[in-house]
């Protein structure tokens, strides 16, 4: 399609064994450089990271000119996904990795819209994943008669006026309960705070069935259920369904897997008073799943 897209990598100093890399996809509105304390979280335990504003956002080009947060293709964000870890491994690893050294683990993360991404990106197979860590999934919503009413009155909406943002997206109240976090979130300019428009709130209904509707999910010799998983959730998030997420992990058939409940915590887990907690849950489960490896040869600044 064209459109160039911003990214950035972090990986740890050479004192730090190398346990592998984290490719982390943010939320809809929202950028890549808004986790630099997740990245320098997972530098310190052992991984690099590789990260990128998806298309419409952040300082990543728009498909339309000035049309942010917005993409008229689901596939877009997987397809563009895919291609990122292409170019990292070319671009970066050549550079933060001893030359000659083997590819390390590859472990995708993401939260949110982030998540639905990253769980679609495992399933299209394009690449191998040694783990997957998502937080507060945005992998389906629960249909109520009010919801079911007002997608059949949008679908008109969506042909007549495609870009228009009439959907509400995101409900910032439920983000954190850390206004200092909420005040800078509404204020960064790289933010879309706006409602969505039609035709991605659609795209991403279509997200949701696509990941929904997998065959791959509850078969058990999967490429997607011999993924390691965890998925963390806040039990008070306003944004995403907890009972969405408790019932998609019923179903999900993969050997190694868990759902970890934050009693308490909103949607933005990364960004909650108890971020270190969430922090610390992450890399502990990852560390106990990947070796420290040589280390790389340096590190790289965000």
């Amino acid at each position: 399609r064209g459109q160039k897209l911003f990214y950035c990598a972090a990986f740890p100093p050479e004192s730090v064994p190398l346990r592998g890399v984290a490719l982390f996809l943010h939320g809809i509105g929202e950028h890549s450089l808004r986790f630099t304390h997740v990245y320098r979280h997972l530098c310190l335990n052992g991984y690099g990271v590789i990260a990128y504003d998806m298309l419409g956002h952040g300082q990543s080009e728009c498909e339309k000119p000035g049309l942010r947060a917005h993409g008229s293709e689901f596939h877009f964000f997987v397809d563009d996904t895919n291609q990122f870890v292409t170019a990292a491994k070319l671009a970066v690893y050549s550079k933060m990795l001893s030359e000659g050294a083997s590819d390390p683990p590859l472990v995708i993360m993401g939260i949110s819209f982030g998540a639905l991404v990253a769980l679609n990106t495992i399933l299209s197979g394009k690449h191998h994943f040694s783990g997957c860590v998502v937080a507060s999934p945005a992998i389906a919503v629960e249909y109520t008669l009010g919801l079911r009413i007002m997608e059949t009155v949008s679908k008109p909406l969506v042909w007549m006026f495609p870009t228009a943002r009439l959907v509400a997206g995101v409900n910032f109240a439920g983000l954190t309960r850390d206004p200092e976090f909420l005040k800078d979130y509404m204020a960064d300019p790289l933010n879309v705070t706006e409602n969505l428009t039609t035709l991605m709130a659609v795209q991403v209904g279509l997200g949701m069935k696509q990941l929904q509707g997998s065959t791959q999910i509850e078969d058990p010799n999967s490429t997607f259920c011999k993924v390691p998983l965890l998925v963390l959730q806040g039990t008070e998030d306003k944004v995403t369904s907890v009972k969405v997420v408790e019932d998609f992990m019923g179903r999900a058939a993969n050997k190694d897997k868990e759902l970890k409940l934050f009693p308490g915590l909103f949607h933005c887990l990364w960004n909650e008073p108890e971020k270190q907690q969430v922090m610390d849950y992450a890399s502990n489960w990852l560390n106990k799943r990947f070796n420290a490896e040589p280390t790389s040869e340096s590190a790289s600044k965000l």
